[in-house]
C-alpha cells in the first residue's frame, strides 16, 4: 500500500490491487483559506477510483474533486450531505454512509465511524479493511466518550490518520489538536498513527512531529508524510 500527502486531510491511498482511493480532497482556495497549497492539481493525481468524503465542507470535498469524479466515474462515499452534493455535481456513483454502516466494494469494505464535528452534524469517520489491515480516518472529529468505544470495539487498527489542528468556535474546539490527538490515539492504540489537517490557514498552527513527542512511549508510531511525499507501507 502507497499513501501519498497532497494536503489538509487529503491523502492517495493505493492499495495493492492498484485501486486508488482519496480521502477529504480539497484542491480549490489557494491562498485565501490554506496556509500551503496542496502538492498537486486534480490532474496530476492519475486514475482515482473512489473519493472518501466525511462531510460536506469545502476543506473536505471540492468543486475540482466533484468534477474529477465526474470525469473518471469514480465512487463517491461520504456523509448524506457529502453524498447529496456529489449527486447534485452530476457524480453517477455516490453512497452515503451512517455511523456504524458499512459498505463492500472489490479489495475493501468501508464502515463509517462516529464523528463529533459541531458544525456538520452527518459527518463521519472511516474504518477500511483491506489487505488483512484496518485504516482509521478521522476526517473532523471532538474527543468525545462514544467514539471511544466505537474505536476500542473495532478490533486492531493498524493505521489512523488522525486530525491534529482546529478552529476554535465560542471558545470550543471544533475537533481535534495535538493534545486530544494523542489522547484519542492511546485510547483506542492503533499500531502506526499519521498527523493530518494542518494545512488551514485558520486552524491553530501546529507542527506535526510535537505529535510523536506526545506519544513517546506509549507503542504508538508517529509517521509523519511530507507534503508531496509518497510512503510505501509494508
Amino acid at each position: 500500500m502507497k499513501v501519498y500527502f497532497i494536503g489538509q486531510s487529503t491523502f492517495r491511498i493505493t492499495l495493492q490491487d492498484g485501486t486508488v482511493l482519496l480521502t477529504d480532497p480539497w484542491f480549490a482556495g489557494r491562498g485565501f483559506w490554506r496556509a500551503v497549497p496542496p502538492a498537486c492539481s486534480p490532474g496530476e493525481l492519475g486514475r482515482v477510483d473512489f473519493i472518501l468524503a466525511s462531510h460536506n465542507h469545502l476543506d473536505h470535498i471540492d468543486r475540482p474533486s466533484l468534477a474529477l469524479a465526474q470525469e473518471q466515474g469514480a465512487t463517491v462515499v461520504g456523509s448524506e450531505r457529502a453524498v447529496k452534493r456529489a449527486a447534485k455535481a452530476g457524480v453517477k456513483n455516490a453512497v452515503a454512509l451512517r455511523p456504524g454502516e458499512e459498505k463492500s466494494f472489490a479489495g475493501f469494505t468501508v464502515k463509517a465511524t462516529p464523528a463529533f464535528h459541531p458544525l456538520a452534524i452527518d459527518a463521519i469517520g472511516f474504518l477500511i479493511r483491506t489487505e488483512g489491515r484496518q485504516i482509521y480516518f478521522c476526517g473532523d472529529t471532538r474527543f468525545d466518550p462514544r467514539l471511544v468505544q466505537f474505536l476500542q470495539g473495532s478490533g486492531k487498527i493498524d493505521l489512523a490518520f488522525l486530525q491534529i489542528a482546529c478552529a476554535v468556535y465560542f471558545g470550543k474546539d471544533d475537533g481535534l489538536r495535538l493534545e486530544t490527538a494523542a489522547e484519542l490515539a492511546q485510547a483506542f492504540s492503533p499500531l502506526v498513527v499519521v498527523p493530518m489537517h494542518y494545512h488551514g490557514r485558520f486552524k491553530v498552527k501546529v507542527d506535526p512531529e510535537r505529535l510523536r513527542e506526545l506519544l513517546e512511549g506509549t507503542g504508538i508510531e508517529t509517521l509523519v508524510i511530507g507534503l508531496g511525499e509518497e510512503k510505501e507501507l509494508a
